[in-house]
């Protein structure tokens, strides 16, 4: 392992110290994806590092191998759950299962790893739920707790769990979304699960799915924060090395596609393992998930779909066409770094977040207006970094549209709509 002030190099698997892992997509030097800029003099100082994916042989783990310092990715954060419609109705139905699951007359204990701006922990409180959440972003947690919420404000740890235990006991029930995946040091996560969780609790998590990072070409999802994608062969790996194991799985169209896991302790017998497991399992196998070829096989797409992208764009800026980007998320600090979607394809970035609002984005540095710019400036064509939203961007810009503007969507193929 590699260490400079910023970062870590890693040489060998994260999750099983394996060496055998291989490079099969390089998406070039590219800023943080939640590195929103504010000025001119935080332009100047902005630093690049190298975005590589490699695959284990070994545990068939998809991994980034360089890993930003957790303070530089995590305490200033601009990403806003509760800013996103489709985000919180899908809150609103996680609260639900849970409740027709885990009753909240029986008082459960639930605790959420990356509580962000609190949506989710909002809504398990006003359901009856003892709730917890925890989230190490200074800038999100720190007038949350201000105003009575129940956040932690630090990094979810084994020692962070120890305090937990502490002050208030095992939880019943330990939720994450698309945060399990962040985090360099999972082993030192589960070891606190471990302890954490009640011997019959279940840890359920949601993460980005690696099965719909291959199948829709989504290298936009590939950030220095995302630092795995996990498919199920490489989860059931892992856990088993902290004596848990999966009992579940569901798939859902989050963010593109993301999948539900649902997690015990070996030592709990009260939860049979579904038929849903052994089948996903099955289908990653024959999908080639423990195979190199078929990761190298979607570099190559990924290289393809950039030439795509800049063709269209370039040829509409030669017939003297606006062209913006909606949604200046993580997503689109990628697509765009790696793409080279400068001002000169680009004029500027919409966005619904009143956090970004004002700034540049990162790498590229255009300014983000607030999205009711389309109507007042009627761009000819809006390239949607924020393509899983479509629907609800659709609902929300129907007179952009009526007006004769045009969406282009980049993956899962570059269409326009």
């Amino acid at each position: 392992m590699k260490k400079s002030r910023d970062y870590k190099t890693y040489r060998t698997c994260r999750f099983c110290s394996g060496k055998h892992i291989r490079l099969f997509l390089d998406l070039g030097k590219q800023p943080l994806a939640g590195g929103f800029l504010k000025n001119q003099d935080e332009i100047k100082r902005e630093k690049q590092y190298h975005l590589q994916l490699y695959f284990c042989s070994d545990c068939f783990l998809v991994q980034t191998n360089l890993v930003i310092n957790k303070q530089k990715l995590f305490e200033k954060y601009y990403y806003s759950s509760s800013s996103i419609k489709t985000l919180v109705a899908h809150f609103k139905e996680f609260a639900q299962f849970l409740k027709n699951n885990y009753s909240p007359a029986k008082k459960y204990f639930i605790v959420e790893i990356g509580a962000n701006d609190g949506i989710f922990i909002k809504i398990l409180k006003k359901s009856g739920y003892k709730v917890l959440g925890v989230d190490p972003a200074k800038n999100i947690v720190k007038p949350l707790i201000a105003n009575g919420l129940p956040i932690l404000n630090d990094y979810f740890t084994e020692k962070t769990a120890a305090k937990i235990v502490k002050k208030y006991g095992q939880a019943d029930i330990i939720v994450s979304s698309n945060t399990l995946a962040h985090i360099e040091d999972m082993h030192d996560v589960l070891k606190g699960i471990d302890l954490l969780l009640k011997d019959k609790g279940s840890l359920i998590f949601e993460n980005h799915y690696l099965g719909s990072l291959i199948e829709d070409t989504q290298y936009d999802m590939v950030y220095h924060e995302h630092q795995y994608y996990y498919s199920i062969l490489t989860l059931v790996n892992l856990l088993k090395q902290h004596g848990m194991e999966i009992y579940d799985v569901q798939k859902n169209s989050m963010h593109a596609g993301t999948i539900r896991v649902f997690v015990k302790k070996n030592i709990s017998n009260d939860k049979k393992t579904t038929s849903r497991v052994k089948k996903i399992i099955i289908n990653e196998r024959a999908q080639g998930f423990d195979k190199f070829k078929t990761f190298s096989n979607f570099g190559n797409r990924v290289s393809r779909n950039k030439t795509e992208l800049r063709r269209l764009l370039l040829s509409l800026k030669q017939k003297n066409k606006t062209v913006v980007g909606y949604g200046a998320s993580g997503r689109g600090t990628v697509l765009s770094n790696y793409c080279i979607l400068s001002k000169q394809l680009l004029d500027y970035v919409v966005d619904d977040s009143p956090f970004k609002q004002g700034l540049y984005t990162p790498g590229m540095h255009l300014l983000i207006y607030p999205s009711d710019k389309l109507d007042q400036d009627k761009p000819d064509y809006a390239l949607l970094f924020a393509w899983s939203f479509l629907d609800e961007i659709k609902k929300r810009n129907k007179q952009y549209l009526k007006n004769g503007g045009k969406f282009i969507v980049p993956l899962p193929k570059v269409k326009i709509i």
